[in-house]
């Protein structure tokens, strides 16, 4: 699949692992109410958020996107754990205008605290992050070319190397405040 949009909105982490599946289910909460026809969101993780997530923080979700459409060259992307070594290099292919990363990120704050971060002031071996590799380095080469926005939130749980799938109620509630922050980067709101 070719990744020449303007703006590319990358999920990264993992389902199995509470907390770190933040990003990518972030990601499919997007491309399944945007209706977005680039790519294709994971009916599975969809569904738990519809069955599983609190009824008031799932009627704020579906409520950020009403009157609202999804912008011409924007595209989703579920990186998995894998983002830094798959996709992350990809930018030396692509024209993008934007890349804006969303994870979990271990910072000085309460658990679902989401703030966005600049790559360019975050210093190389410091943004610990669960995946067991560092994303600055990447992220700052790509920030030489274009626009790089990180939106993370500080995780509550991440129980590897255990299997747990399904967000903390503190990360669940961190998703309406997330989605908020990333229509303002794509410049819906």
């Amino acid at each position: 699949m070719p990744y020449d949009s303007d703006i590319i909105v990358i999920g990264c982490g993992n389902i199995l692992f509470k907390d770190d599946g933040f990003g990518p289910i972030v990601i499919n909460i997007l491309q399944k109410y945007f209706k977005d026809k680039n790519d294709y969101y994971d009916p599975a993780v969809t569904a738990y958020v519809e069955d599983e997530f609190d009824s008031d923080i799932l009627n704020q979700i579906k409520g950020k996107f009403e009157g609202i459409s999804l912008p011409e060259g924007v595209q989703f992307i579920d990186g998995g754990t894998a983002a830094p070594t798959n996709f992350f290099p990809l930018y030396e292919e692509y024209d993008w205008k934007k890349l804006i990363v969303i994870d979990v990120v271990e910072f000085n704050a309460e658990p679902g605290t989401v703030e966005t971060f600049d790559p360019s002031i975050m210093k190389i071996g410091k943004y610990d992050n669960p995946h067991g590799m560092t994303v600055e380095e990447p992220l700052q080469k790509i920030a030489e070319k274009c626009e790089v926005v990180v939106v993370g939130c500080k995780p509550a749980e991440i129980p590897t190397p255990d299997v747990d799938v399904g967000l903390t109620e503190t990360v669940q509630k961190a998703i309406p405040e997330t989605i908020d922050l990333i229509l303002k980067e794509i410049g819906v709101k």
